[in-house]
C-alpha cells in the first residue's frame, strides 16, 4: 500500500495524461514470481507464499522472461483464507497474469497484472508505463554513461564519497583508476547481474548488450526526465547520497521529488496478546519478582559498584561476577514464578500471527476495495 500511495500522489500532482509509472526491473528480486497471502492455520493467522513461475536468484527481473502458463492455482486448494475475499482476488490475479503472458519480462507481466486487479478495486493507473531498465537507452541515459566512461575513477570516487550522507544506501564501488567500478549492472553468465567497470561497459555496448542503472542512477535519470518524482521514505533516505553524488560528480542536481507513503493493515483476526514478553523481562531482571523491593535495591548497588571500577580491571570483573551470581540466585529463588510466566508466554505460532497482523507489506490487491479506492478519491491517507 505504500507503493500504491506513491501512485496516488503522482496522479494527484500530474496534469491529465502526463503521469508516469516506472516499473523497477533493474533489481534482482528472488520473490518476483511469487505472491504472498494470509491464511488461517490452527486458528491462527499464517502466510502462504504462492509461486506462479520460476525465479533466477541474482537476475534482474528485466531479464526474466514472462511466464506463459503461470503455476500456483493448485496451491490454493483446501486453503482457509484469513479474509473472505482473498480467494477471488488471487483468482483474478492469475487470470491477469495469463492475459499478460506476452509481456517482455516477468517484471512487466507482474506489474500489469497487479494494475489490472487494482483497477477493478478503484485504483487509477498512470497514463504512461516505463521500465527502469530502459532509462540507459534514452538520450540522457546515453550521455550519462558516456560521462562515466570518460573518467571511471572520478565517477567511483564521487559515488563513494557521497555515501557519507547515507552510509547504508549502497555498496561502495571498487576504486582502481581507469578500471574502477561504475554504478551500473551488466548481464553476466546465466543471466545474473554483474558489477560493471569502464572496460566491461564498453564491451557490452559494442555487442549491443543491455546496461542497467543502479539505484542512484535510475532515480537520478527519472528525476532528470520528469518534472517531479515521488519517492517512498526509504528512497528519500538514499536520495541524500544520490544528490551529493550527482552534484560532486558532474555538477548536476536532478529535478525535485516528494515523498508519499501510508500504513494500511489488513483487517486480520487479532489475538489480543500483550506485546510485552513478561517472561523475558523477568528472566533478564528477576529482581522485579521480589515483592519487598530489596532485591531491586541490591542489584542497583551492585551495578553502581561495578561501574565505579576501571574498565578491564580485575575489580570490575569481580564486581560483574558477583552481580551475575546474584541474578542466578534470584532465578533459582523465583523458579516457580518464572516457569508460570514461561507457560503463559505466546508460543512461536502466536508470535508469528501477531507479527503478521501488524505486517504492512501484504500486496495491495489483497486489501478491501474501499481502502484501495480511498487512496485515489481523497478519503484515504
Amino acid at each position: 500500500m505504500g507503493i500504491l500511495a506513491k501512485q496516488a500522489a503522482v496522479l494527484r500532482g500530474a496534469p491529465p495524461g502526463l503521469s508516469v509509472h516506472a516499473i523497477v526491473d533493474h533489481d534482482a528480486n528472488d520473490d518476483a514470481t511469487a505472491v504472498r497471502a494470509p491464511i488461517m492455520r490452527g486458528g491462527l493467522v499464517d502466510g502462504l507464499l504462492v509461486h506462479w513461475g520460476p525465479s533466477i536468484a541474482g537476475s534482474a527481473t528485466a531479464w526474466m522472461p514472462a511466464v506463459k502458463q503461470p503455476t500456483g492455482r493448485e496451491q490454493r486448494a483446501g486453503v482457509e483464507w484469513a479474509l473472505p475475499w482473498i480467494g477471488d482476488r488471487l483468482e483474478a490475479w492469475f487470470d491477469a497474469l495469463e492475459q499478460h503472458a506476452d509481456a517482455p519480462s516477468v517484471a512487466v507481466q507482474a506489474a500489469l497484472a497487479n494494475q489490472r486487479v487494482l483497477a477493478s478495486l478503484g485504483a487509477r493507473p498512470c497514463a504512461v508505463t516505463i521500465t527502469t531498465s530502459s532509462l540507459t537507452t534514452t538520450a540522457v541515459g546515453h550521455a550519462v554513461v558516456d560521462l562515466m566512461l570518460s573518467d571511471p575513477a572520478a565517477c567511483a570516487a564521487a559515488f563513494n564519497a557521497s555515501l557519507a550522507h547515507a552510509p547504508r544506501a549502497a555498496t561502495p564501488l571498487a576504486e582502481r583508476g581507469d578500471r574502477s567500478e561504475l554504478p551500473l549492472w551488466l548481464k553476466g553468465k546465466g543471466g545474473l547481474r554483474q558489477r560493471a567497470t569502464g572496460a566491461s561497459v564498453r564491451e557490452a555496448r559494442s555487442r549491443g548488450e543491455p546496461i542497467l542503472p543502479r539505484a542512484f542512477v535510475a532515480s537520478g535519470l527519472l528525476r532528470l526526465l520528469l518534472s517531479r518524482f515521488v519517492h517512498g521514505t526509504g528512497g528519500a533516505t538514499y536520495e541524500r547520497a544520490g544528490d551529493a553524488w550527482w552534484a560532486a560528480w558532474i555538477g548536476v542536481r536532478p529535478g525535485p521529488y516528494s515523498v508519499a507513503t501510508t500504513t494500511e493493515l489488513l483487517p486480520l483476526p487479532s489475538l489480543g496478546v500483550p506485546s510485552v514478553d513478561l517472561f523475558r523481562r523477568a528472566w533478564t531482571n528477576p529482581e522485579l519478582l521480589d515483592p519487598s523491593g530489596r532485591a531491586l535495591g541490591e542489584r542497583r548497588m551492585m551495578l553502581a559498584a561495578m561501574q565505579r571500577e576501571p574498565a578491564g580491571s580485575t575489580a570490575k570483573r569481580a564486581a560483574f561476577g558477583a552481580m551475575r551470581d546474584f541474578v542466578e540466585s534470584l532465578r533459582s529463588r523465583h523458579a516457580l514464578e518464572l516457569d508460570d510466566l514461561r507457560q503463559r508466554t505466546p508460543a512461536r505460532a502466536h508470535r508469528r500471527a501477531i507479527a503478521l497482523t501488524a505486517d504492512r507489506t501484504w500486496p495491495a490487491l489483497l486489501h478491501d476495495a474501499g481502502t484501495v479506492a480511498g487512496m485515489f478519491n481523497g478519503s484515504g491517507r
